[in-house]
């Protein structure tokens, strides 16, 4: 940075008498100094009109010092200068101090600017270069102000929400793998307040359900489940371990903690209950059960009209429904066959049945509620019921206060009609008609005949001469109504009965609510099809068309939003779904809401075939609802619903789990269901090898070779398998296969097992023992040999132990025994003998190791072997058993080092004689023998171990 202090000849002279003709009495050094800098500040500048000194503080440092390098330094000078200034009253060493402790920062930018300036150079670089740094240094302090306050929040969240307490967790893991009795951890539970609530058997055996019931998959608009962490698992991740789905699209409000958990125990009770009857082929009232769990669980809203929804299906399905009685009419019918037309209009006169016997409880209740106003007395009859309910409705004082209702007789006539029409009471609304026909003039006169017509109908609609009548009557006396004058009761009754003017389908006079404005569109739809001289629908010709199928798509456009606009009463479009016979959009739905509740709507639904599945087993990894590619249906993912369900519980309570699995087979009957017989089977495999609960699942073999069959042998007829080959080919040994596949060796041991495959059993046992002594070093423990594989029959045991326990039993019976493979067995006799050589020679007992490997008859350890009984010995080792074979070098290596050993022994006993001499010369022998027998087999051991075997017979 240059700068520039110019000054005039005047003022350098006034300063320097300043300082030359000071007095004794000067102020102190570090005052002068100050009223020095002071002084600069004022110097005129650029007043000879001198360029700026054009160089920077660092330039200007570099010459002085260059400058002071080349100075004479002179003592003498320095004392001179000393003592002229202390003469004066200067003290040279205090102001040396003090100009040390001066900061001039502030004249040097202020003079860099005015010298900038005189230069006629730019400010602006300066000032943008200081905006920048400040910038920068803003930036830099937001960032680091960010950085801690996001510590801080994560430091606050952690100790908000982490509350794991270690010895808990560490009970699970050893309780997984069988380290500590099962039940350990939920004790521990107990006792530290982990989990709060449970107090029976099966809710604690459910106790990980509650706290992540509602960690589902989220089911958005057309589905939203994310792809499972296993591939094509059917079960899909276990909860808590392989990065579940979150929960973006369920409803916390459903409940939670001890609510949710009863409320799932009491539905594993139903499907429990399901499945029994269905092994003693007795009739289940599912719908009724699930319908009782809802009940028992509670009064509020939500409760309610779960209780209704599954009233809805209840009016469907009659008490002698059999088993899957709809899945030909619903599932396989195409949308314009005689089946799903029959099922149409069954769905569609249930749906309206319900909804009358629905409103009807609703009058009774009003009528309950306001007993003074309804002023029902006399006989309490339907028609009474209903007179005193539009009193509540349209009287007050005992006068009528709507004007455009027509009233005979103290009587509004058409309203009257019309509500027993809304509640289901036709023959009562005719008996009215009946006995007061004279209520009835001119136009009107022939709606009683109308109506007689209609409620003698099995149908429940006009014949075509009647239709056609009825038509020509509204369009030139009733088209043109007017809600202000005319009774819009009369208007409905005339629309409904005829379905006229279908454009219009709505009455807002009328249908106030969502339930009537449903009412009215099943009472207008109708399906129909000709076949065979049989026309479904006699006015059908005549009248406009509405199908099911067009009121389904209008409800599906409209939305869940249009009939709960403000947010308050979600489950009202769950049942106008149920209702229109959108049974896989409404699973969908709920799914949302009330997920538990969802899965036991999809399960009792599957039961009486209402609900379409997935085939495609590419579907596992698609969305919760999927629309057909051939019919354009929606389909429910079935099989992954059901699996992910489990999660919470299928290692608590396996026999919970099976039981919701085996209710996959439900979709065999199917074409194309064998692919959920395949799922389910193999939904069965991953529960087994998930929770290795194989003893209670798949059964155990006792010693003496008979079976005791497990929970799905007992209930294999759920899964479709008819005996017990068939069990334990498509269960049992196809699990034992993935478990090996999957290197499980302890599972794939005790699943062959279990599927009576006694030689494959043997085989692994062989190749794990056979790998385990290969790979370990010599200097390693037995516990490395075994290296940490745990397998048994009951999976705790180490490969040694579980070896003999299985030639124990093996051996006990003469059935298993014909089953197995000599070879094998040979091999696994002498893997075990080389196991008890490595014992004894990690414990250092030469002599008895020794002895092991002698007896194997493996290697030439006998004195009387010559090169020939060597030379047969070498050519034996191709017949080895490979898992044998592999573990030759190291025999040799023992062998070798027992030698060795042994010879140091005798070698340090200091008393000699003939016995000793003679048994060095027989180690000689054996360990010669064995060099021998090395050379020959040279080309198939490693070359260190041949290596090794060289140094340690040079010890000898």
């Amino acid at each position: 940075m240059a700068t520039t202090l110019s000054a005039s000849p005047a003022a350098v002279s006034a300063t320097t008498a300043t300082l030359t003709t000071a007095t004794p009495l000067l102020p102190p050094a570090s005052s002068l100094l100050d009223q020095l800098l002071e002084n600069t500040k004022s110097l005129p500048r650029n007043v000879t009109g001198l360029g700026a000194i054009q160089l920077g503080i660092s330039e200007i440092a570099a010459h002085a010092r260059s400058l002071r390098a080349r100075a004479p330094t002179s003592a003498d000078g320095d004392t001179k200068a000393h003592y002229l200034l202390a003469g004066s009253g200067i003290n040279a060493e205090d102001i040396a101090q003090d100009l040390e402790t001066v900061s001039f920062r502030t004249t040097l930018e202020h003079s860099s600017s005015t010298t900038a300036i005189a230069a006629g150079g730019d400010v602006d670089t300066d000032i943008m270069s200081f905006l920048r740094q400040k910038r920068e240094e803003s930036i830099v302090a937001s960032i680091e102000d960010s950085v801690r306050q996001t510590n801080r929040k994560f430091d606050d969240f952690v100790s908000a929400n982490i509350r794991i307490d270690w010895n808990y967790e560490k009970l699970l893991v050893c309780e997984h793998f069988g380290l500590v009795p099962r039940g350990t951890a939920e004790k521990l539970a107990v006792e530290l307040g982990i989990t709060s609530g449970p107090t029976t058997a099966s809710e604690l055996r459910l106790s990980a359900a509650a706290a992540t019931a509602t960690a589902t998959p989220t089911a958005t608009s057309v589905g939203g489940w994310k792809k499972s962490s296993l591939g094509r698992s059917v079960l899909g991740p276990v909860s808590g371990t392989l990065g579940f789905p979150d929960v973006g699209g369920v409803d916390t409000q459903a409940g939670g903690g001890v609510a949710q958990q009863t409320r799932m125990v009491h539905y594993a009770n139903v499907v429990h209950g399901l499945n029994e009857a269905r092994l003693a082929n007795r009739y289940f009232p599912v719908l009724q059960a699930c319908k009782e769990v809802v009940i028992g669980l509670g009064s509020d809203s939500r409760s309610v009209q779960l209780r209704d929804s599954w009233a809805i299906l209840e009016g469907l399905v009659s008490v002698d429904t059999p088993e899957r009685g709809f899945a030909k009419m619903y599932c396989e019918s195409s949308g314009a066959s005689v089946e799903s037309v029959r099922m149409k209009q069954m769905i569609t006169r249930c749906s309206r049945r319900f909804l009358e016997k629905q409103f009807f409880e609703t009058v009774e209740a009003d009528i309950a509620k306001y007993p003074l106003e309804a002023e029902l007395g006399g006989i309490p009859s339907v028609v009474n019921k209903v007179l005193a309910y539009l009193k509540l409705r349209f009287a007050k004082n005992g006068q009528w206060v709507a004007p455009n209702l027509e009233i005979i007789n103290n009587i509004p006539i058409w309203a009257l009609l019309y509500y027993l029409f809304r509640s289901g009471h036709v023959d009562e609304a005719v008996d009215f008609t009946v006995n007061n026909e004279n209520y009835f003039q001119k136009i009107e006169r022939a709606f009683p005949t109308y109506l007689r017509a209609y409620a003698r109908s099995e149908k429940s609609e006009l014949p075509r001469e009647l239709a056609e009548r009825l038509q020509s009557e509204f369009n030139h006396h009733m088209r043109n109504y007017d809600p202000k004058s005319d009774d819009p009761y009369k208007y409905s009754l005339y629309k409904l009965l005829g379905r006229c003017e279908l454009s219009r389908k709505h009455i807002p006079e009328v249908l106030r609510v969502t339930e009537d404005w449903m009412w009215a569109q099943l009472m207008l739809v109708r399906d129909s099809v000709a076949a065979a001289g049989d026309v479904f629908g006699g006015a059908s010709a005549t009248t406009e068309r509405y199908t099911l199928d067009e009121l389904r798509n209008i409800l599906v456009h409209l939305g869940a939003r249009h009939f709960n606009s403000r947010g308050t009463n979600p489950m009202v479009y769950f049942q106008i779904l149920l209702l229109s016979g959108q049974y896989e959009r409404a699973v969908h739905y709920v799914y949302k809401l009330q997920p538990v509740d969802a899965v036991h709507f999809a399960i009792a639904l599957t039961y009486y075939g209402l609900l379409r599945p997935a085939l495609d087993s590419s579907a596992l990894d698609a969305d919760l609802l999927i629309l057909n590619s051939k019919s354009q249906l929606p389909e429910i993912n079935f099989a992954r619903l059901v699996g992910y369900y489990t999660r919470d519980f299928r290692r608590t309570d396996t026999a919970f789990a099976f039981d919701y699995l085996a209710l996959l087979c439900l979709n065999g009957d199917l074409k194309g269901g064998e692919e959920y017989l395949k799922m389910c089977h193999e939904s069965l495999r991953e529960l087994a090898l998930e929770t290795r609960e194989f003893t209670v699942l798949l059964g155990d073999i006792r010693e003496d070779g008979a079976r005791s069959p497990g929970i799905i042998e007992q209930k294999m007829a759920l899964i479709k398998i008819v005996d017990e080959k068939q069990f334990l080919r498509t269960i049992t040994e196809q699990a034992a296969e993935q478990a090996d596949q999957d290197g499980r060796v302890s599972d794939a041991i005790l699943l062959y097992h279990l599927s009576e495959e006694y030689d494959t059993v043997l085989v692994i046992i062989n190749k794990t023992l056979g790998e385990s002594l290969a790979v370990v070093d010599l200097s390693s423990s037995e516990e490395s040999v075994l290296g940490g594989v745990s397998m048994s029959l009951a999976g705790k045991e180490s490969p040694i132990q579980l070896a003999r326990n299985v030639i124990s039993v093996y051996e006990s019976n003469a059935e298993i025994i014909r089953k197995l493979s000599p070879r094998n067995r040979e091999a696994c006799a002498m893997l075990l003998r080389i196991m008890d050589a490595r014992r004894a020679f990690e414990s250092g007992q030469w002599e008895t190791c020794l002895g092991h490997v002698t007896a194997m008859q493996v290697l030439p350890l006998e004195l009387e072997s010559d090169t020939g009984a060597i030379r047969r010995r070498a050519q034996r080792f191709s017949e080895l058993d490979e898992n044998v074979a592999r573990n030759v070098p190291m025999l040799l290596v023992i062998a070798m080092e027992c030698c060795v050993q042994i010879t140091r022994e005798i070698d340090g006993n200091m008393y000699g004689d003939a016995t000793r001499s003679k048994k060095i010369g027989e180690l000689r022998v054996r360990a010669k023998n064995c060099m021998i027998y090395a050379g020959m087999i040279q080309y198939r051991i490693p070359r260190e171990v041949y290596g090794r075997l060289t140094r340690m017979e040079t010890v000898l």
